[in-house]
């Protein structure tokens, strides 16, 4: 029997196989967008991601990307630390667009995480209220109280908890982008104590959210070169960002269509 006759009996036999010349690099896009404060980030996403597009605003900045069409939003924050709400909320909403999946009727292209710093403060807050084992303190100033972590637990803890949501999200197969806000990386070798070194490189801020990177198939870097929305998409010695489009330059206009157009120029 040929090789490819047993390959496709396996397929069958296996059953849910796909065969790897029937993918493509941009049937579902997996995207972690990182960079400075007002670089364009979620203007990337809202203005040029495939559409109907559903973005939830951690950042509480809604009005960043107002009069966008088949756009909608939803703002989740806490208001305080020691009444978690966001996080409950938006895995009820997971939950129920994963149901919309399994009907067919999930009305979504893409789906957007904006910001992941502040969806991991939520998850915290979330993971502090219902662990009983998690070392913290609370602190009261003026009339609003504080709960910090004290151990690693929390950060273990939060950390499966956002790896959890993310792959959630790519279940739904539609395009997933997360926003990451950028700073300088710390050198742990040369800093001690209250005397911190930076290296020249970029992280993403917090450094622990860096873990999450590799569940995503591109990593782009947004900047602002004059008057324009610039995402870098290529490895250098500042940023190691990383993408599996075609045809495209280390740095390229930020818009993900015209990215989308290059990758397909090929007929491919």
């Amino acid at each position: 029997m040929p090789e490819e006759s047993l390959l496709q009996k396996l397929t069958t036999q296996l059953g849910g196989c796909i065969v790897a010349t029937d993918i493509t690099q941009v049937d579902r896009l997996k995207v972690a967008i990182c960079g400075e404060p007002k670089t364009g980030k979620s203007s990337i996403i809202a203005r040029t991601a495939r559409k109907p597009l559903l973005v939830y605003d951690f950042d509480d900045r809604k009005e960043s990307i107002a009069g966008q069409t088949d756009v909608i939003i939803k703002t989740l924050v806490d208001v305080e630390d020691t009444k978690p709400e966001a996080w409950g909320k938006l895995e009820s909403d997971i939950a129920d667009l994963t149901y919309l999946k399994t009907k067919n009727e999930l009305p979504l292209k893409s789906l957007a995480f904006d910001s992941m710093t502040f969806l991991r403060k939520y998850a915290e807050h979330q993971f502090m209220k219902d662990s009983n084992t998690t070392a913290r303190f609370k602190v009261k100033v003026n009339v609003t109280d504080y709960i910090i972590p004290k151990d690693w637990d929390a950060v273990t803890g939060v950390q499966k908890m956002l790896e959890s949501i993310l792959s959630k999200a790519f279940a739904l197969g539609v395009d997933v982008y997360a926003t990451f806000h950028t700073r300088p990386e710390k050198d742990q070798q040369r800093s001690s104590g209250p005397n911190v070194v930076y290296k020249d490189n970029l992280t993403v801020d917090p450094p622990n959210l860096k873990m999450l990177l590799p569940k995503f198939n591109d990593t782009w870097l947004t900047y602002v070169d004059g008057n324009k929305y610039m995402v870098q998409l290529k490895p250098d010695y500042l940023f190691n960002a990383a993408t599996v489009l075609k045809n495209v330059n280390e740095t390229e206009e930020a818009d993900i269509m015209k990215l989308l157009e290059k990758h397909n120029k090929d007929g491919k």
